[in-house]
C-alpha cells in the first residue's frame, strides 16, 4: 500500500530516456582544407582533415519528458506503527497482494551538459527534477484504488559511442542515474541503454543546417530494492476513510472465498494465519484519519524492459539544434522535446 508512492520512483527512469546520446551525425563530405579550430575532441584534426563533419565538442542540453508506463511489483512487505496501537512488525505479503494496474504519469525538466571526448565517443550528466502521478488498483486481499504524487531529484552520467555507415549514421547509449526520493532511505537506480540508427538531410544551401530522423530501440533496467516509511494519511485517498468498513469487508470476503483444497489458496491462508496478516487489517480498521505509519519494504520493475522510439532533430547551425522523440510501442510511451547549445573550446 505504502508501495504507491516507491513505484512512482519506477518513472524516475524517465530522466534515463533523458539521457539521450549526442548524435554525432557524422557525414562524408568535401575534403576540408582549414585546420581545425577547438582542442576537443581527441583526434578532432585527424578526423576533420579526412573529410567527416563533427558537432561542436561542448553542450548543454534543456529537456523536457513526459513518460507513460506500467509497473510492476514482484515482492512488498509491509509493518504498521502507531503510537496508540501495537506494532506490526514487517510482514511479506507478496504471496497474497493481487495488483490490477499500477500506472504512472511523469514529467521532468533536466539539464544535461556533455562532451565530445574522441570523434565517436561522448561524455555527459544528467542533473533533473522530476514530477510524477501513480494510480495504483489493488484487487486482493482488499479492493481499492489510490493515488500518490512525488517530487524527486536526480543526477547520473553516461557515455554514447556514434559512427557513420556510409548516409547513415549509428548511436549506442547508455546512461545510469540515481534518485533521491522523500521517505526513501537510499537512492533509486536505474540504467538505460538505447540504440539508433538515422540519417541526416541537408536544407537548402546552407552546409550547416540539416534534419535528421531516426528509429531504435530502448532498454530499461531497474530492479530495486526500497525501504521507507509514510503516514498512513499520504498513501490512502480520502474516499478511503469514508469507505472504510466496505473496503474492510472486502477483505473478509476475499479471504472466506480461499479455498483450503487449492494448493495456491492454501499458502495465501497460511500466510494469513502464520503472519498476522488479521493484524494488518485491524490496524487499518482502526485507523480514525490515517495518523499511523506504514513501514515498507518493496522490489518493483517496469513492466516492459523494451520499447521502439522515432525521432528527429533539426539543427539551425553548428551552435543549435532543437530535437523530438517518442516512444510509441509498448506499454511505455513517451514524449522528449530538447533544446541544445553546442560550443567549442
Amino acid at each position: 500500500m505504502s508501495m504507491i508512492r516507491t513505484i512512482c520512483t519506477s518513472l524516475l527512469l524517465g530522466l534515463s530516456f533523458l539521457a539521450l546520446g549526442q548524435y554525432a551525425q557524422l557525414q562524408l563530405g568535401d575534403t576540408i582544407k582549414v585546420t581545425y579550430p577547438f582542442h576537443l575532441p581527441i583526434l578532432g584534426e585527424e578526423t576533420w582533415e579526412k573529410g567527416f563533419d563533427l558537432p561542436r565538442p561542448v553542450g548543454i542540453m534543456l529537456n523536457y519528458f513526459m513518460a507513460s508506463q506500467d509497473i510492476a511489483i514482484p515482492e512488498i512487505s509491509l509493518g504498521f506503527s502507531d503510537g496508540g496501537l501495537p506494532d506490526i512488525p514487517m510482514t511479506d505479503i507478496s504471496n497474497i497482494v493481487e495488483f490490477g494496474e499500477v500506472h504512472t504519469v511523469a514529467h521532468y525538466i533536466t539539464v544535461r551538459p556533455d562532451v565530445w571526448i574522441l570523434p565517436f565517443l561522448n561524455l555527459y550528466g544528467i542533473f533533473g527534477k522530476a514530477y510524477s502521478h501513480t494510480q495504483v488498483r489493488l484487487d486482493a486481499p482488499i479492493q481499492m484504488e489510490a493515488n500518490a504524487h512525488l517530487e524527486g531529484n536526480s543526477y547520473g552520467f553516461g557515455t554514447t559511442c556514434a559512427f557513420g555507415l556510409g548516409k547513415y549514421f549509428v548511436v549506442l547509449d547508455g546512461n545510469w542515474v540515481w534518485t533521491s526520493m522523500s521517505n526513501f532511505r537510499e537512492p533509486v537506480r536505474s540504467a538505460v541503454f538505447s540504440q539508433r540508427i538515422g540519417r541526416a538531410f541537408p536544407i537548402g544551401k546552407n552546409p550547416e543546417s540539416n534534419i535528421s530522423v531516426w528509429a531504435g530501440g530502448m532498454r530499461l533496467s531497474m530492479r530495486s530494492l526500497t525501504e521507507g516509511s509514510v503516514l498512513a494519511g499520504d498513501i490512502f485517498p480520502d474516499n478511503f476513510w469514508n469507505h472504510k468498513d466496505e473496503i474492510i469487508h472486502s477483505y473478509s470476503d476475499w479471504y472466506d472465498a480461499l479455498n483450503p483444497n487449492n494448493p495456491l489458496d492454501v499458502a495465501k491462508i497460511s500466510v494469513v494465519e502464520n503472519n498476522g496478516i488479521d493484524n494488518m487489517v485491524n490496524w487499518l480498521e482502526n485507523q480514525v484519519v490515517g495518523s499511523g505509519k506504514i513501514n515498507y519494504h518493496m522490489a518493483r520493475e517496469p513492466a516492459r524492459e523494451w520499447n521502439i522510439i522515432l525521432g528527429g532533430q533539426y539543427q539551425l547551425n553548428k551552435n543549435w539544434q532543437f530535437r523530438v522523440e517518442g516512444g510509441i510501442i509498448g506499454n511505455r510511451k513517451s514524449l522528449l522535446l530538447s533544446t541544445n547549445y553546442r560550443f567549442g573550446i
